[in-house]
């Protein structure tokens, strides 16, 4: 009976085993993945949780709304601006994550163990090759375990940590980019106001002139059927009335739009109604003045270009990331305690501690250490040689922003003297045409001509106004202050109205980019111990509408050289001897004239601008 139990026995873990198979890939086979389109509740249900945050009531208009307020709501409701503080918040989260990384490891556990037989085993005599015959066991077959262990490897604590750096420069990098959105927005509301106070203004006499352009063309059709006039000249003023109505229409679709694009800026929901602020007329007098040089404004662009920012936020992270490159092929170093508890009866002790050490090292990542040199390397210069071409571009992007505006000064000027010329040929031809010296034609025609100009004149006030708010985004202007005490409309409409006052005394309180450049010889060349004096820069021609900081703070010799912070900087970025024979050269101000570029010598002191914090 025995015996028949025992040649039982494998069957039975066979049938077992194949029960345990067959369970699992039933399991597998319905774990099976299938695409799965989103159903008609689903997307009912995103519709209503994006349209509560699109849809959600904003504070009431008190008023009209001005340009201020506008840009106010604009920084407060925009989506694109909320999009962006998220990525702030997120950064910010990612940080606050990454400092747990460089924390040492310490877990805790506790577990349950148990088998239905004892954990038995025989031994073997070595010397006689024969089984001692007996079983024995040391473990209980019920036993309960607990560990607190505590790991702490002192190679990934240096890696984390220097992922840490990298994300707090992530943080500033977010906000950078926020910045780049909101002065972005701000000139996109610029124009959209200035168009849609054109829309305001020239809608209101679009409507009453093509009532009486239809007027006109219904008696064209009366006379032409009356035979009236000879059929070639009724069919010529009723294409001359068409061709006006056709204008209209044009000028309509233009301005239709307007209103709503600002709306649009501002977070509104779409189709709500808001009444516009509308500004006087304007004139060939009306043009914005820019006080400030181009040269205080190209030094204040390269110091604070939210994307020249964010490069050296990137080349930051870049050095960081060739540090760490070069951690992982040290040697890693584990420090290991832990206290452990087992319930086991054969223990002589139940509790206990242990604690230890550990070296480890991957030896073959040697010969791998200069490539990987090699290439973080590269990185570096691949960020370096970016920032530099980056700052060629907004160097050329100031003069363009400051070249489009003078143009469009100048435009508008030429479009307010037509306005204004196309204004008096239609009063002359009213007044004519009370007399009876003139018909309805030429009247609508000159009114039409009138109203033209009028829009052409608005148009390009409002293109006017985009190139002057391009100079700021040029310039890297916040056009708001850094800190901000509240966030409701009206402190946000008081600080947009305070920071666009501002901007231009900020920005030209920069000194010139050429007067910061100090040849570095003087330098050089002096004995370790004695101080070397700085030069004086060349006093540039200034007028009485911009005046740079390194002209109007003229100071001894002796207080500059006493200045202990100072930055070399090496020669100016260009390619590799290798690839270029001819030297770079480089060029200041309208002239042409070029030379050899050289080492500089910046003091520190002149670079930070005038009434900004020197910390972001």
């Amino acid at each position: 009976m025995t015996r028949f139990a025992s040649s039982l026995r494998p069957r039975g873990h066979k049938a077992r085993a194949s029960f345990a198979l067959v369970a699992a890939a039933l399991l597998a086979s319905g774990c099976s993945v299938s695409p799965k389109p989103l159903t008609d509740d689903e997307n009912v249900s995103r519709i209503r949780e994006d349209m509560s945050v699109i849809m959600a009531p904003q504070e009431p208009f008190s008023g009209p709304v001005s340009m201020h307020e506008a840009m106010a709501r604009a920084i407060k409701y925009n989506l694109d601006e909320r999009v962006k503080l998220m990525e702030m918040a997120v950064a910010n989260q990612q940080l606050d994550l990454s400092r747990f990384d460089m924390l040492p490891r310490l877990v805790a556990g506790a577990g349950y163990t148990g088998r239905n037989n004892e954990s038995g085993s025989e031994s073997l005599n070595l010397a006689t090759g024969r089984r001692t015959g007996e079983s024995t066991t040391a473990t209980d077959r019920h036993r309960r375990t607990a560990d607190l262990g505590f790991t702490w490897n002192i190679l990934d604590f240096g890696v984390s940590y220097l992922r840490a750096r990298q994300n707090s420069n992530l943080v500033l990098i977010a906000d950078e980019r926020r910045r780049r959105v909101v002065q972005g927005i701000l000139q996109d509301v610029r124009t959209s106001y200035w168009r849609a106070v054109a829309a305001e203004r020239l809608l209101k006499r679009i409507e009453p002139l093509e009532k009486r352009i239809e007027a006109a063309r219904k008696n064209a059709n009366a006379m032409e059927a009356q035979r009236v006039q000879a059929p070639l000249q009724t069919l010529s003023y009723q294409r001359a009335l068409v061709d006006t109505l056709r204008q209209l229409q044009t000028l309509r679709r233009e301005l239709v739009a307007a209103k709503s694009q600002l709306g649009a800026l501002m977070g509104l929901p779409p189709g709500e109604n808001f009444t516009l602020q509308m500004p006087p007329d304007v004139t060939g007098k009306d043009v914005p003045a820019i006080t400030a040089s181009v040269e205080t404004l190209e030094t204040y662009a390269l110091l604070n270009r939210p994307e020249l920012l964010e490069e050296s936020y990137n080349a930051r992270i870049t050095a960081d990331e060739t540090h760490r490159a070069l951690l992982k092929l040290l040697p890693g170093i584990d420090l290991n305690a832990g206290l452990h508890y087992d319930s086991n009866s054969f223990l002589l002790n139940q509790r206990w501690a242990d604690y230890g050490a550990r070296v480890s090292w991957n030896i073959l990542s040697l010969a791998s250490a200069p490539d990987t040199h090699a290439f973080s390397k590269a990185q570096e210069e691949l960020v370096a040689f970016r920032r530099q071409a980056l700052s060629v571009a907004v160097l050329s992007q100031v003069r363009v922003a400051m070249v489009q505006f003078r143009e469009l000064s100048q435009e508008f000027s030429l479009n307010a003297d037509q306005a204004a010329i196309d204004r008096r040929i239609r009063q002359q031809y009213v007044n004519s045409s009370t007399v009876g010296q003139q018909g309805d034609m030429s009247v609508i025609q000159a009114e039409v001509s009138e109203l033209v100009s009028d829009l052409r004149r608005d148009l390009v006030y409002a293109d006017l106004q985009n190139a002057y708010a391009r100079v700021m985004v040029s310039a890297g202007v916040d056009p708001m202050p850094e800190a901000v005490p509240s966030q409701d409309l009206t402190t946000l409409r008081q600080a947009v109205s305070d920071g666009l006052g501002a901007w231009q005394q900020k920005a030209g309180g920069t000194a010139r980019l050429q007067d910061l450049l100090v040849p570095a010889t003087t330098t050089s060349e002096k004995a370790p111990g004695e101080k070397a004096p700085v030069e004086k820069a060349a006093e540039p021609k200034t007028d009485s509408k911009a005046a740079p900081v390194a002209a109007r703070n003229e100071e001894p010799t002796e207080r500059k050289a006493a200045v202990p912070e100072r930055v070399t900087v090496a020669e100016l970025p260009q390619p590799q001897a290798a690839s270029m024979s001819a030297p770079m050269t480089v060029s200041y101000g309208p002239s042409s004239r070029s030379e050899t570029a050289k080492g500089y010598s910046v003091p520190l002191s002149a670079l930070a601008p005038m009434g900004r914090a020197s910390a972001r």
